[in-house]
């Protein structure tokens, strides 16, 4: 009996856990995610974002490969040479005491290298002064992984401003959601007033016609409103790098920001902004690179040490070490390198008006981002206190229709200007909240919404 008892009891505590574990049992509800939850994921699994971070590291190996000018070039060569007759050297026969004519031709021949023979040269070379056509070129890959970095730091504002709206246009479309259900349950308990009143004979059939037809078109609200949700937040989980389906749930929650001025939001945006900083860094990177050019014109001027050796039967050492001092210069390039040097110049000239253009350009964000700050805080208070006007509305006509000196059009209108403008209402909430994260974007801020965390990446 009391093996019977526990065989039951195993088989009882193995269906009640299979029962907590399938899909469809008393599953945990996902926990919702926060901004600072989807900045994060956004920063760390981003591809666009990986990308940038690449072209960044392929902007630090410019630097090292920039700085091996510096150092010496070791060089190692191995050949075989075959001719088809040995080299051969003359001397005249008189040239000898005793020599006489009687050599052929006057001359004595004798063979300086074998005809078929294997060489090698080992050699270091290193330059010493070339113009500063090297410490440029270092320069400016140095400037250039700078310029990178800043890239990389206007992508992540970039992102980070595409998940901040992603972030609220989804929490709207969910608020859209819930307005267009409202107004289908509103309807519902208006076309039950209609059918009560009509079996009564208080009204005619038209009642509750035009409330069945209200109902329908409301009811085709709220299935593009449920789409619209599942595609915004699509979208969402996209930039998030989550599965495209995912039921992803957000917490509802608002930015905190200070009232900046717009002259302080300015001031701001004109030293923060990572593509500012990046046009700067990249103009005097192009005149580094100008001076690199012009270094072309130059002679260069190196040393070379190292060792020959040669197989060789008619030498005395087949192994020669040496030294050299040399210059190197190219009298004509057929105007290649004045070319280069006009291009490079030009190239630092289209740089600073791009500059001019950008600074222009991000004083009109700030503007444009502060004007949509105070013009959404403007129709909040403005449509709040409509929708509880609008939510008065209703009930008076209501009110009015259950006393019958109201019709049925006065009640459905008051619902269509009640749903109107609750969505006014949370258009105008989140809105504001993209509007103030617009904002920080101008200014260069907006990394300020997710603390740093340590990487060997992080921009």
């Amino acid at each position: 009996m009391m093996l019977r008892s526990l065989r039951r009891g195993f088989l009882l505590g193995v269906l009640v856990w299979n029962l907590l574990a399938v899909p469809g049992g008393a599953a945990e509800a996902p926990a919702a995610l926060t901004l600072k939850d989807a900045l994060r994921l956004a920063w760390k699994a981003n591809p666009n974002l990986q990308i940038s971070r690449l072209q960044s590291l392929i902007a630090s190996e410019e630097v090292v490969r920039a700085r091996s000018g510096f150092l010496p070039t070791v060089r190692s060569e191995v050949s075989q040479t075959i001719y088809d007759n040995e080299v051969q050297a003359k001397i005249p026969s008189n040239a000898f005491p005793g020599g006489g004519a009687g050599a052929p031709g006057g001359y004595f021949t004798f063979p300086t290298t074998n005809r078929n023979f294997w060489s090698s040269k080992v050699y270091l070379d290193q330059t010493i002064f070339d113009f500063w056509g090297t410490p440029s070129r270092y320069q400016a890959a140095v400037l250039g992984k700078s310029a990178s970095l800043l890239d990389t730091s206007k992508t992540r504002d970039d992102l980070f401003l595409n998940v901040s709206k992603g972030y609220f246009t989804t929490l709207r479309a969910q608020k859209m959601e819930i307005v267009a259900r409202q107004e289908v349950v509103d309807l519902k308990a208006h076309l039950k007033i209609a059918q009560d009143q009509y079996e009564f004979g208080v009204v005619t059939y038209n009642d509750v016609l035009q409330a069945d037809v209200s109902l329908a078109d409301a009811q085709q609200r709220l299935i593009v409103a449920q789409t619209d949700t599942i595609n915004i937040r699509s979208a969402l989980n996209k930039v998030l790098a989550l599965p495209v389906s995912a039921a992803t749930v957000l917490k509802d929650e608002k930015l905190e920001t200070r009232p900046w001025g717009l002259e302080e939001a300015t001031d701001k945006a004109l030293k923060q902004r990572s593509d500012l900083k990046a046009s700067t860094t990249r103009i005097s990177q192009q005149e580094k690179v100008v001076t690199q050019t012009k270094s072309q014109f130059f002679p260069r001027f190196y040393t070379q040490a190292g060792m020959n050796w040669q197989q060789n039967e008619y030498q005395l050492h087949d192994t020669q070490w040496f030294g050299i001092f040399g210059m190197q210069w190219t009298l004509f390039s057929g105007l290649d390198t004045k070319a280069q040097v006009a291009q490079a110049r030009l190239k630092v000239n289209q740089l600073r008006e791009q500059h001019r253009d950008l600074n222009d350009q991000v004083r009109l964000d700030v503007q444009n981002a502060y004007l949509r700050v105070r013009e959404t805080a403007d129709r909040i208070g403005v449509t709040e206190k409509a929708v509880t006007q609008a939510e008065e509305n209703l009930r008076l006509n209501e009110e009015r229709y259950k006393e019958q000196v109201g019709t049925a059009t006065n009640v459905i209108d008051a619902e269509t200007l009640l749903t109107k403008t609750r969505v006014n209402y949370w258009t105008a909430i989140y809105d504001h909240q993209m509007a103030k994260a617009e904002l920080l974007w101008a200014m260069g801020a907006i990394n300020a919404l997710l603390p740093k965390e340590p990487s060997p990446h992080a921009p």
